[in-house]
């Protein structure tokens, strides 16, 4: 099944090697097969893999939580951007790749992804897993709060940037005005966190 190929791949390419993120693509024709960089929505869904590998019970408890905690980590190292992950990172390096950009759409994917995260962690945090569940229910917290949508949203506008460009240092002057958009759950998550006003919700046109 998928899920059984995609539990065996976890094994193979999340691994120490590559800090237990997941590689953007494998491909089977290629000489070189597996290209070492990530993203925040590859590292999002790649948590998410390892919590349903867990649910559709192809992986043990005891793994998943240690991957988890493994991949944490490895984000926790990552550096940031106002709390951000950048667009692209080397997985052996963890270094961000050049040209350095922050996606509204990949943070808000993230983060979302990450509250879903904590969310399976809270419902297995009575077991005897427990300390461990805990520290790792802090971390994410910690990756939340610190991860700031201030820095991406226009208030004349009040409307989110597609993004920050390091390289040029200033925020791009393209901006998500749809509410059926790539960006939506990034709009969400940022109003939940307080860190944009509910007004900007109103902001996004052609609603359903």
């Amino acid at each position: 099944s998928i899920s059984e190929i995609s539990s065996s791949k976890c094994d193979e390419y999340m691994n120490k090697e590559n800090n237990y993120l997941p590689p953007d693509n494998y491909q089977e024709n290629r000489k070189e097969k597996v290209v070492y960089r990530t993203s925040p929505t590859n590292i999002g869904l790649a948590l998410l893999s390892v919590v349903a590998s867990y649910d559709l019970k192809y992986e043990t408890k005891e793994n998943t939580i240690n991957l988890l905690e493994k991949m944490i980590n490895a984000i926790v190292k990552l550096p940031k951007w106002n709390g951000h992950l950048y667009n692209w990172y080397n997985t052996k390096t963890l270094e961000p790749l050049i040209p350095r950009y922050i996606s509204t759409v990949d943070s808000g994917n993230f983060i979302g992804f990450l509250y879903t995260v904590k969310q399976f962690l809270k419902e297995k945090e009575h077991t005897q897993y427990r300390d461990k569940i805990q520290g790792l229910i802090i971390e994410i917290d910690r990756i939340i709060q610190n991860t700031d949508f201030k820095p991406l949203y226009n208030e004349e506008k009040m409307l989110l940037s597609i993004g920050y460009n390091i390289e040029e240092n200033k925020l791009t002057d393209t901006y998500y005005d749809l509410l059926a958009s790539e960006a939506r759950q990034a709009s969400f998550v940022a109003i939940a966190k307080k860190d944009i006003p509910v007004k900007h919700w109103n902001s996004l046109s052609r609603t359903l």
